[in-house]
């Protein structure tokens, strides 16, 4: 098991160097109108507790995009909500996003998700269907 994560790691960090992720601006204040039905980023973090494990739908910018890391794909999308530590909220799906466009998401909030090797998220969002717009 040491070694299958030494090696994710490895290619964690290679990916990183040879540029597979793809990198976008951040969203500007109020620019992202709140999914109906849905919550903002920054409400994602103020209501972990009682949407942990739950359904939600999220719109946001996609500001970075990582593919195949531990079989999965990972965004960062913001929607001008939240500060620093509330304003940025980690994707893993099996589809792909562009960076810099507006998408809906759909998936299972996860809180406390620790994968190792010091990534921790308070806050994920996991399996997530994406719908661009």
């Amino acid at each position: 098991m040491k070694f299958l994560r030494s090696i994710v790691t490895a290619f964690f960090f290679i990916s990183i160097a040879l540029g597979v992720q793809e990198i976008a601006q951040a969203a500007e204040k109020d620019s992202i109108k709140k999914a109906k039905g849905g919550y903002t980023v920054e409400e994602l973090f103020s209501k972990q507790k009682e949407l942990s494990g739950a359904k939600i739908n999220v719109r946001g910018k996609v500001v970075k995009f990582s593919s195949g890391i531990m079989g999965k794909n990972w965004i960062h999308l913001q929607d001008g909500t939240g500060s620093a530590g509330t304003n940025d909220i980690t994707v893993t799906t099996n589809q792909t996003a562009q960076v810099g466009k507006i998408v809906l998401i759909n998936g299972t909030l996860t809180t406390n998700k620790d994968f190792g090797f010091g990534y921790k998220y308070d806050v994920i969002i996991e399996e997530a269907s994406i719908n661009a717009e």
